[in-house]
């Protein structure tokens, strides 16, 4: 079958090709969003308690994403069946992972709690191994292993035993979003992505609700401009198009390639900490970037699915 060309001047691009750009834009811009939240929620938490922030930013974004669903012609009805599913991606990758990031991030600081967050990839690749949905290649595994020392070498000078409720917070966090990971990617919800994004964010910020009322919004502090800023860029960006991102790399990489990329998140974080926050960029944190960077290049050797990119 011929395939159709882009011309643009003495450049073709076939339009397989031209998808594939367009999945590696969306993923890069995935993994700078989330690099410059961490740092921002640390900013914003001193004012703007957890629970009440992630609600705030949360309920919006889901209309947000349920709206274009909705103007674009989609169908915003999910059948029975794969309501399941959906509650349970709606768990542990929003109601779960935000509760668990955003009291970690209070507790250990933007850079750090990232750190600990991303060995996601780890229980990610692990759950879908063990089910039995992705097989451990030789190359998967060395991606993995250089990925995983990369962060290891990024929790130098994180004091483990006085913080230790924070470090914990943050890894089971990072297991909240792997699992979530896993049965968003083999959960048979093959779907719209804004209508998937939007439904599991409404879905996951609604246990929350109640919580922020009764526990955070006594505690909301004074909040000004700049926290507000913080909040539409948490409703436009962190919020809406992270999850729609999300679910569209999902469809089209393996988990174990989405999830060793994403390990790019904590570098940049702690980057932008060493940068605003006059936090330290050590020697260490260098040969975790260069670690990660090689995990990614190894991981990326074949990161499609064999499936028609979508």
């Amino acid at each position: 079958m011929k395939k159709n060309k882009i011309n643009t001047n003495k450049i073709t691009i076939s339009s397989e090709d031209f998808k594939k750009i367009k999945l590696v834009f969306i993923l890069v811009l995935l993994i700078i969003v989330w690099s410059v939240v961490w740092p921002l929620f640390r900013f914003v938490v001193q004012e703007i308690p957890p629970l009440v922030f992630r609600v705030s930013a949360g309920i919006p974004a889901a209309i947000l994403l349920l709206f274009i669903a909705k103007v674009t012609s989609q169908k915003l009805i999910i059948p029975k069946k794969k309501w399941i599913p959906l509650f349970f991606i709606s768990f542990f990758n929003v109601t779960l992972w935000q509760v668990l990031m955003l009291y970690g991030v209070s507790m250990l600081g933007g850079g750090r709690a990232a750190v600990l967050g991303y060995t996601m990839p780890v229980w990610a690749v692990l759950v879908a191994s063990i089910m039995g949905f992705e097989r451990i290649t030789f190359s998967s595994f060395s991606a993995l292993c250089l990925g995983v020392f990369g962060v290891i070498s990024l929790t130098v000078g994180i004091d483990f035993f006085s913080n230790w409720i924070g470090v914990l917070v943050m890894l089971m966090a990072g297991l909240s979003w792997g699992i979530g990971t896993m049965i968003l990617k083999y959960g048979g919800l093959n779907f719209n992505a804004f209508v998937i994004a939007g439904w599991q964010q409404l879905i996951g910020i609604l246990p929350i609700i109640p919580f922020a009322i009764l526990w955070d919004f006594n505690n909301v502090g004074d909040p000004d401009y700049r926290h507000f800023l913080v909040l539409l860029f948490a409703i436009f960006f962190s919020s809406a198009y992270t999850y729609w991102a999300y679910f569209v790399v999902l469809q089209n990489f393996t988990v174990t390639v989405t999830s060793i990329s994403v390990m790019m998140v904590p570098v940049l974080a702690l980057l932008i900490d060493a940068i605003y926050f006059d936090i330290k960029f050590s020697y260490y944190d260098l040969i975790a970037l260069l670690m990660i960077i090689m995990s990614i290049f190894v991981a990326a050797k074949k990161p499609f699915e064999k499936k028609n990119i979508q």
